[in-house]
């Protein structure tokens, strides 16, 4: 029996608490496997679960068929670092700190893998992006924690990378990965021996991050065997491809970005089916996400990390579990990142206190209902200060501190125009205005006394190599004004 939600004291209000009475819960049988995909730069509308008329995401389909779509997933930022945080401590941005480059989660926070592994988990990992590295703090808890990335000398360690001295042998926006990924979950499989243990897996699936450069047998199946235009896959470094670009250069940049997805959707079934053939995948929980979408030019941006928009923000979340969940589900319930930390604890049966900003989602797994939640996302990187709070209805969004908050409704402005967002020009603006700022201030304020009351401290500084420094500039993570829309585009 599951242990009741309580409200931890008034300066945690909101927050999940598991296993908050003294009632002791009934261990499961047997806790379930679990696989976390996160797929880094994947938006939801590029998959066809999700309507998109290509055929970029056929296992991924398969897989979403035999579960749960959730259609109104929600991330807590619009890049890796911080959003990854989130999935693995439950918590916002405003609370866990590691908001900006040059920082490091602090070892007080617990995360996911600490979690499952103090409960009786097996924890592995495996990245294929540099700010999955352990000099970020996202290491916490796994027994195995290996890095994928072909830029990345395997012999090059945490304390070594934070005093300067990672080697990347070419710039990791150009890396594929998700071959090299396989072949090390395959080996950690077949080293896995006699232990019993369920295991919680972790991988982080890099190749549809620009730069987009499918195979070409994947890219094939999208682009154009005629262009001969400007446009590649260099979306952040090809100064042609820009705003104003015509159609069809801007076609073949999203012909590349669906082949990557195609790409990885065949790499993950390789490996889902590396796990079924060893046996491993039985009564196994499997969970598919990604951290963050991509813009190409919607609101007169390109790439991530730039705004709050829903191009960047709405992300695909499918659950799968065989025997456990019924085929076919869809929730329309908007739900979060944060949400994930919570639910993977609730699968596995804690029965110790946990302290998040998320909500476990068990219930809507199993056709059950749940109170709806705002979602609250943040972008601080580079000096910035963006915040949304978002409903399935309508998002507040704060460009910058000081600046009054545009409302947005969903419903009759889906796609976000700025020139339909009600601003304070009309008694309506200013109401629905005013009040979703309120809203919004205090969910910040919220966040903010939580991380103080956790008494967490806060994330390490680190210092950046120069070549790691370049990485990170390569992917366009750092520095710089490029594309900025000017007054109307964006």
């Amino acid at each position: 029996m599951r242990r009741p939600r309580t409200l931890l004291a008034p300066a945690l209000s909101g927050l999940a608490c598991l296993a908050c009475t003294t009632e002791e819960p009934a261990a499961p049988a047997r806790q379930p496997n679990i696989v976390f995909v996160s797929i880094d730069s994947l938006r939801a509308d590029h998959l066809g679960c999700y309507g998109y008329e290509r055929d970029t995401s056929p296992f991924m389909d398969r897989l979403a068929a035999t579960g749960v779509r959730f259609e109104n997933a929600v991330s807590t930022t619009s890049w890796t670092l911080p959003s990854h945080a989130s999935m693995f401590t439950g918590l916002y941005g405003e609370t866990h700190g590691l908001v900006d480059n040059g920082l490091s989660l602090s070892a007080d926070h617990l995360t996911l893998a600490e979690l499952l592994g103090h409960r009786g988990y097996a924890t592995a990992g495996f990245f294929g992006g540099p700010y999955l590295h352990p000099a970020f703090g996202l290491g916490q808890g796994f027994e195995v924690y290996e890095s994928c990335m072909t830029t990345t000398p395997d012999s090059i360690g945490d304390a070594e990378l934070r005093q300067g001295a990672m080697r990347p042998d070419q710039p990791s926006h150009a890396d594929v990965t998700g071959p090299r990924t396989r072949e090390e979950v395959r080996a950690w499989a077949d080293g896995r021996g006699g232990d019993q243990r369920p295991y919680f897996l972790f991988l982080h699936l890099w190749d549809v991050h620009y730069d987009f450069i499918p195979p070409p047998e994947y890219a094939r199946l999208f682009v154009d065997p005629d262009y001969a235009g400007p446009a590649d896959g260099r979306l952040m470094s090809n100064d042609a491809i820009r705003l104003g670009m015509q159609q069809r250069d801007l076609q073949h940049v999203l012909d590349l970005y669906d082949a990557e997805i195609r790409f990885t959707d065949a790499v993950l079934e390789g490996i889902l089916g590396d796990l079924t053939e060893r046996g491993m995948l039985e009564d196994t929980l499997v969970v598919i996400t990604s951290d963050h979408g991509e813009e190409f030019f919607e609101h007169g941006l390109k790439g991530h990390n730039k705004t709050l928009f829903d191009e960047v923000l709405r992300i695909p979340l499918i659950v799968s579990w065989e025997g456990q969940i019924a085929p076919g589900q869809v929730v329309e319930d908007q739900v979060q990142l944060v949400d994930l930390m919570p639910t993977f604890a609730g699968v596995a049966g804690l029965d110790s206190d946990l302290a998040v900003q998320g909500q476990d989602l068990t219930p809507l797994l199993t056709g059950g209902s749940m109170e709806p939640r705002d979602a609250l996302s943040g972008l601080f990187i580079d000096g910035q200060s963006q915040r949304a709070l978002r409903s399935n209805r309508r998002k507040v969004l704060s460009l910058a501190d000081g600046q009054p908050a545009i409302f947005i409704d969903l419903i009759e402005n889906p796609i976000e125009s700025q020139d339909q967002a009600i601003f304070p020009h009309s008694p309506r603006g200013q109401t629905e205005r005013k009040q979703g700022e309120l809203e919004l201030r205090a969910s910040v304020q919220r966040a903010r006394e939580l991380r103080g009351a956790l008494g967490k401290r806060p994330p390490n500084q680190i210092e950046l190599s120069p070549s790691m420094q370049r990485v990170l500039d390569d992917l366009g993570y750092t520095g710089g004004d490029e594309d900025v829309p000017k007054d109307g585009d964006g």
